[in-house]
């Protein structure tokens, strides 16, 4: 028996459109649940293997005690055996497996639950990922099934994981000055990090302030940049963190004025701008993680918006080296990622499978200054997988 979204898209009442969030999520809990589901033991076992062959290539051993400083006992905490330490979730040698093993067991948790790509891609228009969400994205759109979707799950960890590990290196970890931190703490109540989501100014507006605290100091070589265009008032500022904390405290009593919001996103590296690895991002494309990947454009069986202009990724050639690149080094314009929701309007629902809410308030608020209306679905924890699995 079919879930009765299904049905009706057999009767052609509904039509679908896919996607998935992207880094800074909150992924723990929403792993948990899926850990609990026992149709996806099978799942999780690849996934424990892939991160383990991960964390024992020479070259991470090397550097473990810098990048995994607690190590990543991840089924030890999903058993909840062992409690992580809150800044593990926001190192990027972490969170990037951890966002992508969550957003894939909640879509490989619907393969199973009977959205097959024999029933399930008839009936879909597009899909599109934010920001590490698109490798999702892509994965979701490559029609495999049992066997051949565990492999595929394999590779897809195992290649973020590495491409996690590679990003942290070239980074590193910049100091913030204690002045600042001490400054900064004062104000949010938290460390600050490379990245921030800023709420209430315009994209203009917003550009007008960064370039003048850029002029007013020593920023030129890694300047603070608005690096993901969300929705016009809903945008993400990228620097060292240091800099955004000088940013913050600089515009305080302006932005408290005007009722902006402020928050830093929960990462460890500034994505989205070419200055981040620099000609670091080449070491990824020549490790044996990204060289092995072997997924192509012509893989996909419905078309994956990119977020940087809107292309199809079916045009493209070698997904491991642009996802890196997409990711790592081109800015985010949410508008043009939903180019495929936008162009159909026989589109009924948007099944957005996380991690978090974040990318289904982005979408609808798109929609609504678009004048366009479709039922979003957020797709994870209990209640969201029950009301697409039904």
């Amino acid at each position: 028996m079919l879930p009765a979204l299904l049905e009706g898209a057999r009767s052609g009442e509904n039509r679908f459109y896919v996607q998935f969030g992207g880094q800074g999520n909150s992924f723990l809990k929403e792993m948990q649940i899926l850990y609990e589901r026992p149709e996806l033991a099978g799942f999780f076992d690849v996934c424990f293997e892939a991160i383990e062959h991960c964390l024992n290539r020479p070259d991470v051993r090397e550097e473990f005690d810098r990048f995994y400083p607690r190590g990543f006992p991840l089924k030890q905490w999903l058993e909840k055996t062992v409690r992580p330490h809150d800044d593990d979730l926001y190192l990027c040698t972490i969170t990037f497996a951890g966002n992508q093993i969550t957003q894939l067991g909640s879509y490989v948790a619907a393969v199973l639950g009977g959205y097959t790509p024999e029933a399930f891609y008839p009936h879909v228009s597009s899909g599109t990922g934010h920001s590490g969400g698109l490798q999702a994205a892509v994965f979701s759109a490559l029609g495999l099934e049992g066997k051949d979707m565990l492999e595929a799950v394999y590779r897809f960890i195992v290649w973020y994981t590495i491409a996690g590990f590679h990003s942290q290196r070239a980074y590193g970890f910049p100091a913030v000055p204690a002045d600042v931190m001490e400054s900064i703490v004062a104000v949010e109540r938290e460390a600050p990090r490379p990245m921030s989501v800023v709420t209430g100014p315009t994209t203009q507006e917003l550009q007008e302030y960064v370039d003048l605290f850029n002029a007013s100091g020593p920023y030129e070589a890694f300047p603070v940049r608005i690096s993901l265009i969300n929705t016009d008032r809903i945008n993400v500022l990228t620097g060292h963190a240091a800099d955004l904390a000088r940013f913050r405290l600089h515009y305080l009593s302006l932005f408290e004025e005007r009722k902006y919001s402020w928050n830093f996103v929960n990462v460890s590296i500034p994505f989205h701008r070419p200055d981040t690895m620099g000609p670091a991002i080449h070491d990824f494309f020549a490790d044996v993680a990204c060289r092995s990947f072997p997924y192509r454009g012509s893989d996909l069986k419905f078309p994956v918006h990119s977020f940087y202009d809107g292309k199809d990724l079916r045009e493209m050639d070698r997904l491991g080296e642009f996802l890196a690149d997409v990711m790592m080094s081109m800015p985010l314009y949410w508008d043009r990622s939903l180019r495929g929701l936008l162009e159909d309007p026989t589109i009924t629902h948007v099944l957005d499978f996380g991690p978090g809410k974040v990318t289904t308030i982005l979408t609808r608020t798109i929609l609504e200054e678009r004048g366009r209306s479709a039922e979003l679905l957020s797709a994870v924890g209990r209640a969201g997988l029950r009301k697409i699995l039904e």
